[in-house]
């Protein structure tokens, strides 16, 4: 069951996250056991609905993520999954920031198909946001005297 659950969301996550943002740039590709970005394009198609200087930021607060991370995040903030976000995709998110992490979320809530719930997945950003931050802040060593 929780095998179905994990390859079930894997699932709706490589379809959401090409779908959200319509850019080979940030598409999951996936297979048994790995997400990865597909390599960043050269030239964007007239049908991009995000702009090519956003798309290569992005695209970058991707790689700091992390694959193994951003389908744990996808899943805490787009479907509602309880999940709890290892200690070092905090560290991940924490490091990559909060500019790249609200411009990740804003990207996704720009498509239609989210759109609806952008309140809610504003909430469940800064909750999450907030809960790793106050995580590596409390593991991360003090000024020394």
């Amino acid at each position: 069951m929780a095998s179905f659950c994990k390859v079930s969301v894997m699932a709706f996550v490589l379809l959401a996250s090409g779908a959200f943002l319509s850019s080979p740039a940030l598409a999951f590709e996936a297979n048994e056991q790995d997400f990865s970005l597909a390599s960043e394009p050269s030239s964007s198609s007239d049908q991009d609905i995000i702009p090519p200087a956003l798309r290569h930021y992005l695209f970058q607060c991707l790689n700091k993520l992390g694959k193994e991370c951003r389908p744990l995040f996808f899943a805490k903030i787009f479907i509602g999954e309880k999940n709890e976000i290892p200690t070092s995709c905090c560290q991940n998110l924490v490091q990559m920031g909060d500019k790249c992490h609200t411009a990740i979320t804003n990207a996704v809530i720009s498509r239609p198909e989210f759109s609806g719930n952008a309140t809610l997945f504003h909430t469940r950003s800064d909750e999450t946001w907030t809960t790793c931050s106050q995580l590596v802040e409390a593991i991360s060593p003090g000024p020394s005297a």
